[in-house]
């Protein structure tokens, strides 16, 4: 798995009861997720279209700083499947498998350039 990115639990991400809202925690994971997925692919407009197995571990609290790392690609002719996971202080917090689907100036599908993705340019 390659790492993403850093973010800190802030007081505005939890609820009453402490812990970081589901909600919240999807957001960044989304976020993460799409920063690879650019990185990767090279590709200029991605959206994304699916996550599934979506599981949450044990709660995320105020000033645990979760750090996202990304890895398992698959790559198909439009889209890019691969696994996120949010790690506290080591331990697996939350993971899901996501797919985001590269996509023209009118939103329409095309194709990925697999051949200048820089992502798969560095795993060969």
């Amino acid at each position: 798995m390659q790492k993403i990115t850093s973010k800190v639990c802030m007081n505005g991400d939890v609820g009453v009861h402490g812990n970081m809202f589901g909600g919240r925690l999807l957001y960044l994971m989304d976020e993460a997720a799409a920063i690879y997925a650019l990185q990767y692919t090279g590709e200029k407009r991605l959206v994304s279209r699916k996550f599934s197995s979506v599981e949450f571990h044990s709660p995320v609290k105020m000033g645990d700083i979760l750090e996202f790392y990304a890895g398992n690609p698959v790559c198909g002719t439009t889209s890019f499947c691969f696994d996120i996971e949010v790690h506290v202080g080591g331990s697996k917090r939350f993971e899901a498998s996501c797919v985001f689907v590269a996509v023209d100036a009118d939103g329409g599908k095309k194709a990925i350039d697999w051949e200048q993705a820089p992502g798969r340019r560095e795993q060969v």
